[in-house]
């Protein structure tokens, strides 16, 4: 999750982070518990000096954050909209004690990423597969649409994010390539030993197409209405996987940024612009607690992506 930090809580430079934090833990065992009594038993605190804690940091705040009734505690709106904040400043601080601890070990760096499917499936895992850059590598990865992705970022504990459109302000950016979109036919279909294919040979074919969310989908259908064309027959899938089965049963030709599957055969669409490709963008926190070895797995990603586009159509 990406969020400004509030303004420090205590006026004392020394020590002040190990304060706050420590702070922040009893303000969320509070707002969980609804009290401070069973807060003080979480955190193994006592319970007059956790409430004189949460009321510094109520002070310090410059606001009450809990409507306070006999017995019980429960959030204002002033505390329902720290507690995001909270959470997310536990949660960096979790996430750069856990890299310092790995550097230590001489561990690597690993993260988590976010991407589509198809992301996921034709650039991730073969990264991850081939051993990837040699420093960062991933930890695990978080599947969302592509309009989705970055927002999927910005609230969740995912470190990067990987997609067909750019990142949005306030995330750092990296261009990562361009990524062919392939049409995949059966071996036996009158294409199959051809490398590439045209975009008005392509349109006299029944043609299998993600539906329009899919990026894969938009630079179809703009190169086809650029060059004033109309196809044959369209058939949508929401699963790019589940497209090529149907290619692979003969009832049409596939589109997709996939690697081929089921015995397909692959091949480029040229077009009066170029082979039809997708863009691909990275985006992260620029205040990422990691930055360093994000831009190193940015690099790696990046080159892995060249180095597939380049033996699918060339330098």
């Amino acid at each position: 999750m990406i969020a400004k930090a509030p303004m420090p809580l205590g006026h004392d430079m020394e020590g002040e982070t190990a304060v706050e934090l420590r702070v922040l833990r009893y303000f969320l065992a509070v707002a969980e518990t609804g009290s401070v009594t069973a807060a003080s038993r979480r955190v193994h605190i006592a319970q007059p000096s956790l409430s004189r804690q949460l009321s510094a940091l109520e002070k310090d705040l410059g606001v009450p954050l809990f409507t306070r009734r006999p017995g019980a505690l429960t959030l204002n709106a002033a505390g329902r909209r720290f507690l995001p904040i909270a959470e997310d400043l536990l949660g960096r601080a979790e996430q750069a004690a856990e890299t310092m601890a790995a550097a230590g070990r001489g561990a690597e760096a690993a993260f988590t990423v976010v991407a589509a499917p198809a992301t996921v499936a034709c650039l991730l895992a073969p990264f991850m597969a081939s051993g990837g850059a040699a420093g960062p590598t991933l930890h695990d990865t978080i599947q969302a649409e592509p309009s989705k992705v970055f927002d999927t970022l910005m609230h969740s504990d995912a470190d990067l994010g990987v997609s067909t459109t750019p990142p949005p302000l306030p995330l750092e950016s990296a261009f990562l390539g361009l990524v062919p979109v392939l049409a995949q036919v059966p071996a036996d279909h009158p294409w199959g030993g051809r490398c590439e294919v045209t975009l008005a040979e392509l349109v006299t074919e029944p043609l299998i197409l993600m539906t329009r969310s899919n990026a894969a989908r938009t630079v179809v259908d703009e190169a086809v209405s650029r060059a004033g064309l109309t196809p044959a027959g369209v058939t949508e899938t929401g699963s790019s996987a589940f497209a090529q089965a149907l290619a692979a049963r003969g009832r049409g030709v596939c589109l997709v940024t996939d690697d081929s599957r089921f015995g397909l055969t692959e091949l480029i669409v040229r077009t009066p612009d170029g082979p039809l490709t997708v863009p691909l963008y990275a985006g992260w926190d620029a205040v990422h607690y990691a930055r360093t070895a994000l831009h190193e797995l940015v690099d790696g990603l990046r080159d892995h992506c060249t180095r597939r586009t380049e033996t699918l159509i060339g330098p």
